[in-house]
């Protein structure tokens, strides 16, 4: 065996104990490190408030129900103004409140939608033993109202505040899509007002 290979073999055996070494002690860092952030009072204190599993599933429900609210909250937008648009050529009295009760009824059905989408994860993940169960739960949880007729598992108890934010911040975001519907309907409302006033005053002074 020529000089190299034995000392590319020795340098293999010290570098095997070697590595094992670090990688040990690594994994005894690691583990001394999360040990000490589980002993913090602050950490103990947070993880007893909000569980981990109420934190990340809550979260991810949340961040599911937001985006499910934002294409609700396009969709509406984007389909009144369509409508909208040859009435602002031909303006119309009473076609804009069409328009805006047809609105209304969507904004509606998509916080319906959220609501039985919280009843579905509350009855996958075994939390409430039935549907009707669960959609009551979630409906006032979701609206706040809050009868406190039925609770969630004591391990899971935190998961309802989640619910309730997710409905604060839809309910929220469609009072502010809600107030822009109005004003956009009035607009088309207003033009046609003006367009009757005008052809009142052409039919009682035709000469001008």
């Amino acid at each position: 065996m020529s000089n190299h290979q034995q000392i590319s073999e020795a340098g293999t055996a010290v570098a095997a104990p070697a590595s094992s070494a670090i990688d040990a002690l690594g994994s005894s860092a690691v583990d001394t490190a999360v040990q000490a952030l589980e002993k913090l009072p602050l950490y103990q204190h947070f993880t007893a408030v909000m569980p981990a599993p109420d934190l990340f599933f809550g979260g991810f429900m949340l961040i599911l129900i937001m985006l499910v609210h934002a294409t609700g909250m396009r969709f509406t937008t984007n389909r009144l103004e369509v409508r909208l648009q040859p009435l602002r050529a031909h303006p119309s009295t009473w076609r804009p409140d069409i328009f805006m009760s047809g609105s209304v009824f969507f904004l509606v059905a998509v916080h319906l939608t959220e609501i039985y989408i919280w009843s579905a994860a509350l009855v996958f993940m075994g939390l409430m033993k039935d549907w009707s169960s669960a959609g009551f739960f979630a409906a006032n949880t979701y609206t706040t109202v809050g009868y406190g007729v039925m609770v969630l598992p004591k391990e899971w108890r935190m998961l309802a505040p989640l619910i309730a934010m997710s409905g604060l911040f839809t309910f929220g975001w469609t009072g502010s899509v809600l107030v822009e519907i109005v004003r956009r309907c009035q607009e088309v409302k207003n033009a046609a007002w003006k367009a009757h006033e005008a052809k009142a005053r052409q039919k009682k002074n035709p000469q001008r």
